[in-house]
């Protein structure tokens, strides 16, 4: 890789041990990923350890020399001129009534939380940094972790990064530099994988399961789709996070509506293929079913917000739930950011949630974070259904908003049109 004479001084030690190790990191990475340099990055959103995840999974050993890797990091201050948001996963100011919930690591957390915020970083507390005030513009060099904030970044925002781990993206929050390869390079923003819409999209959930069938099909291809009608921001939510979930996709073209694609031709770059994949309602029908895998009608988990609420899912919500009572026996969970729950505190809808018997609210994580039990769960989000089936082993029900939250006043899965 080439270096400038300042990344070259950094990696011999010029700015300490620990900005040396980061920049070995870039330069290791970039160089697997046949990167010929680095580039100066703009943006940034990290993400905290899970450690209520990792101590399941790996000693105290390796999770003590984790956290003391990210103590290290926040003892520098975030790079000039670098908008560096971190997302700290449940990490929340409010106590969750939730007894999965290791007090203990929940500290941790927070500490961690607060040194990062000391160090620079702006906290987002959220898996949708876009939705609290993180908006990058087209063309900006990111360095985002979150795969469904990658593909959101990339598609419908048109800015431009990588998948990004922890340790690369507080690497580059320190140092302002990202290994240029992908989609960072205009050529590799090209689709690859061409998907003709024929199903009606009639909700965010309808256009999540566009995003698992397509990711799915596409794996690491780039898919374009043609033929959808309008979408809103909670349908891409749902999209992209569709998208990251089933395969490993980084960014997909909406011609009409995403920034590099106005026209079919120009999402192919000018190589547009004959050959195309068709989203039917048969393959969607396909799709819903492929995520339901419930042996019995009663539900005792109803989990909304994944990628995060925004505040008009939030208001729909309360919409649905005004002057209802959630079923003895089922805990209702939204997931959120900070700051889009403190607006629905004070528009009125958090009443409402707690006028109704709703758990509460989960911000900077979600239930499948803290390894909440569950033995049926209904959810919109396919994102939340593809990874509960593992991470809570419950059985899951994919279902649109209104069902979601039918089920949850009733105690029982109710059905669908889907």
């Amino acid at each position: 890789m080439q270096l400038t004479d300042d990344q070259q001084a950094i990696l011999e030690g010029s700015r300490g041990s620990f900005l040396a190790k980061c920049m070995k990191w870039l330069i290791d990475w970039g160089e697997v990923m046949g990167a010929m340099r680095l580039i100066k990055v703009h943006n940034t959103h990290a993400l905290l350890p899970v450690p209520n995840l990792m101590a399941k999974g790996a000693s105290k050993d390796v999770l003590r020399n984790y956290m003391q890797t990210l103590y290290e990091a926040t003892e520098y201050t975030t790079a000039p001129g670098c908008h560096c948001t971190v997302h700290a996963t449940f990490v929340n100011r409010d106590e969750i009534d939730a007894k999965e919930n290791d007090p203990e690591q929940a500290k941790l957390q927070k500490d961690m939380a607060n040194k990062a915020r000391d160090a620079g970083f702006i906290p987002t507390f959220t898996c949708a940094p876009y939705l609290v005030g993180n908006v990058p513009v087209m063309g900006e060099i990111c360095a985002w972790t979150e795969s469904s904030a990658v593909v959101y970044a990339n598609s419908i925002l048109g800015a431009r990064t990588t998948r990004h781990g922890t340790e690369s993206a507080i690497a580059s929050s320190l140092l302002g530099w990202v290994p240029e390869f992908g989609v960072l390079l205009s050529e590799n923003r090209q689709g690859t994988l061409r998907i003709k819409v024929t199903a009606e999209l009639s909700d965010s959930t309808d256009w999540g399961a566009l995003g698992y069938f397509a990711g799915k099909e596409a794996g690491l291809c780039i898919p374009v789709f043609e033929g959808t009608q309008q979408l809103s921001q909670e349908d891409a939510k749902q999209l992209c996070a569709a998208l990251a979930t089933s395969g490993g996709v980084t960014m997909c073209h909406i011609v009409g509506f995403t920034p590099e694609a106005p026209t079919l031709e120009a999402a192919f770059h000018g190589n547009v293929p004959e050959s195309f994949l068709v989203f039917d309602e048969k393959k969607k029908r396909e799709t819903y079913y492929s995520l339901r895998n419930h042996t019995a009608d009663e539900v005792d988990m109803v989990i909304l917000g994944c990628p995060h609420a925004s505040l008009r899912e939030i208001g729909q919500f309360a919409a649905l739930l005004k002057g209802k009572k959630i079923a003895k026996g089922v805990r209702l969970w939204i997931d959120t950011a900070h700051g889009t729950k403190e607006n629905a505190d004070y528009i009125g809808y958090s009443k409402v949630f707690d006028e109704a018997g709703a758990s509460g609210y989960i911000t900077d994580g979600c239930p499948m974070n803290l390894r909440m039990y569950a033995k049926r769960i209904v959810t919109h989000g396919f994102k939340q259904a593809h990874y509960a089936r593992t991470m809570s082993k419950a059985e899951v029900i994919i279902a649109s908003v209104e069902s979601c939250v039918q089920s949850a006043i009733e105690g029982r899965w109710i059905g669908d049109d889907k």
